[in-house]
């Protein structure tokens, strides 16, 4: 046979085979679902301060705090499907903080004092994109399971008391291996987690070992946290839900030979002694720095059509190894996330909610909490979530962690308050009609935390701040604004205290024109503390008032406008002084006049929201203090 024949017939046997071989895989468009955003604020107050954000963390240097700037973010997600049963997802988005004015960031750090580049501010202020979140998601046709999900997830799964959904700036920054199974639908349900510990805010001092004085070469890679569920529905209406977490931080054995940074390289000891039980294995043994265990269970009845039950449990365990994490209670001034040392804890917490009480549309619910004075939950929920239903003394929400998160927040966002050692009941009476809407609460407390003599020094931790009712319009960490107490402040040297909380809010719907509303929140606050039994001159008495009116209006179709006032009266006796030098009393007035307007069409969704604060503080022991503040934020959103 000739050459060409050869050659062709070698031809088409390749083409024969091409054409037997299985089609590649190809990536169709339709496999694809993209969604994007782009959202812009602007914050402006008459200050001197610049960035885009009112209160970024107080103990890391930063430069995107400020109260005035504009600047936008841009985020892309993509989802892909896989196959009929997996999908997988991830989520790109540009960096926070960069400002319009930062024409030429490209993130380098200024190389000297004097820098005419604009290369100036560092990673914050350069708008590179960066992967946020990732995921994929599979329906195996495995026994019992029912979908395993590899990579982000913002922890909804479990539940505030125990691993809390993580805050919308994290909302998935968290990393793990979930797996979800049914084995029966109605009466066995389980999730479990093996999740990546944050390097930052969980465990002591707020890190797994960085920054830590006592840690001399941080090890977090192995750090995780554990989470089982069961879920049962026994009977009709009945659900019964059990959730265990444990949270742990281990580090390296610096005797082991075999570590990084060892103190026995050779096994021997400076005076070259043999070390005993020292030996080169190839492999490196740790310890536990800090565990905590949290378990609650959880039962939810809905079977009666007059109303719904809920009471729920649960315990912890606290313990953290003194050689491994510094004792921030005695080192940073009590500001620190947990009693330091080892507790166990509990809470319990019940929920009666009645529809229909007397009339139509009026409903009552009643509840019961009793938190312990040393439960501790370090992976707790830190905002966005609420436990109780009292509107509590800050107006936001009640969360049972000493870890909350008031912080990288607008002056405009809610504040989450500690319910560590809150014992007390809540009664919530609700109307809504066609013309009024009503709320009127009236909650009763005591604290499982009134002690004498308390250790303040070395083991209970008073975030510095403990004393006068907790000013959210205008504070700062330093307290040179005289904010008062910290929301996370729990624990005193001396505390008798109990308070009551009463508030009443209505709505009015007038039906003027497309719908003008009134509204009026009324609450009145007694917070008393005898502090020290023995000595009766330090005893404190806050009388909280609160007021606001306001009224809304919907001008046209997706146009909002609201107009209102805030004012607040505080008498307190004995706000802040010592036994030694004696104390002061102090007189606040605030009035906060606001506009608020919102504008929706067609995935154009704008705010802006105005507001002045005037304060005047009269402080026996103190300077008298006098506020003027103007502020506003807008806020842009785009999303398709």
């Amino acid at each position: 046979m000739s050459r060409l024949g050869l050659r062709t017939l070698a031809a088409c046997a390749a083409l024969s085979l091409l054409a037997a071989a299985p089609e590649a895989a190809r990536a169709e468009l339709v496999n694809f679902d993209l969604s994007g955003g782009i959202y812009t604020k602007w914050l402006y107050r008459n200050n001197d301060s610049q960035g885009v954000l009112s209160y970024g963390n107080p103990f890391w240097p930063d430069n995107l705090s400020g109260d005035n700037g504009v600047g936008s973010e841009f985020e892309l997600g993509i989802k892909g499907r896989v196959g009929e049963n997996v999908e997988a997802g991830a989520r790109l988005q540009s960096r926070f903080g960069s400002l319009w004015q930062d024409w030429w960031e490209n993130g380098d750090i200024s190389y000297d004092d004097v820098n005419t580049s604009g290369e100036s501010l560092g990673m914050n202020h350069a708008q590179y994109i960066k992967l946020r979140g990732y995921y994929i998601r599979a329906s195996l046709p495995i026994p019992w399971v029912d979908s395993i999900l590899v990579g982000s997830s913002d922890f909804g799964m479990f539940n505030e008391w125990t691993i809390g959904k993580v805050r919308y700036i994290d909302r998935d920054n968290g990393k793990g291996v979930f797996v979800q199974g049914s084995p029966h639908a109605d009466y066995f349900r389980y999730h479990t987690a093996i999740i990546a510990l944050p390097k930052l805010w969980v465990g002591p001092g707020w890190s797994t070992g960085i920054g830590d004085p006592n840690i001399r070469n941080p090890f977090w890679a192995r750090d995780l946290a554990y989470g089982l569920r069961f879920d049962s529905d026994p009977i009709d209406g009945l659900r019964l839900t059990s959730v265990t977490t444990v949270t742990r931080d281990s580090e390296i054995d610096l005797s082991d030979p075999d570590a990084v940074g060892t103190i026995y390289p050779t096994c021997k000891d400076d005076l070259g002694n043999p070390v005993p039980g020292c030996e080169k294995d190839g492999a490196v043994d740790t310890y536990t720095r800090y565990s905590n265990t949290v378990a609650t269970l959880e039962a939810q009845y809905d079977g009666w059509d007059g109303g719904s039950f809920n009471v729920i449990g649960g315990y912890s365990y606290s313990t953290v190894d003194p050689s491994l994490a510094a004792n921030g209670v005695a080192l940073n001034e009590g500001v620190f996330p947990i009693p330091f040392g080892d507790f166990h804890g509990g809470f319990v917490k019940a929920r009666a909610e009645f529809f229909d009480v007397g009339t139509s549309g009026l409903g009552l619910t009643v509840e019961y909490f009793n938190v312990g004075e040393h439960f501790v939950s370090i992976f707790g929920a830190r905002r966005e979530a609420d436990v109780l239903i009292t509107d509590g003394f800050v107006g936001g929400g009640q969360l049972p962690s000493l870890n909350l998160a008031n912080e990288f927040v607008d002056f405009d966002d809610l504040w989450y308050e500690s319910i560590v050692g809150w014992h007390g009941a809540t009664a919530l009476l609700e109307y809504q009609g066609s013309v009024l809407d009503l709320m009127v609460e009236q909650t009763a407390l005591t604290y499982n935390t009134n002690a004498q003599y308390r250790d303040v020094d070395e083991v209970y931790p008073t975030f510095l701040h403990s004393d006068g009712f907790t000013d959210t319009d205008l504070y700062d960490y330093a307290n040179v604004l005289d904010r008062g107490r910290d929301p996370r402040s729990v624990y005193r040297r001396h505390q008798d205290r109990w308070s009551s909380i009463t508030m009443l809010q209505t709505v009015f719907h007038t039906g003027v024109g497309r719908g003008l509303d009134i509204g009026l929140k009324a609450k009145f606050i007694v917070d008393s503390d005898t502090r020290q039994e023995v000595t009766g001159e330090d005893d404190y008495l806050g009388l909280i008032t609160h007021g606001k009116l306001w009224l809304s209006y919907p001008f046209v179709d997706g146009l909002s406008f609201a107009i209102g006032s805030v004012v607040d009266y505080w008498l307190e006796d004995n706000r802040r002084g010592t036994p030694e030098q004696g104390y002061g009393d102090d007189t606040t007035t605030k009035v906060k006049p606001y506009v608020d307007l919102r504008y929706a069409y067609q995935g154009f969704e704008f705010r802006y929201y105005l507001e002045y604060v005037y304060k005047d503080a009269e402080r026996e022991r103190d300077d008298d203090r006098n506020f003027h503040v103007i502020r506003s934020k807008a806020e842009l959103k785009v999303a398709w």
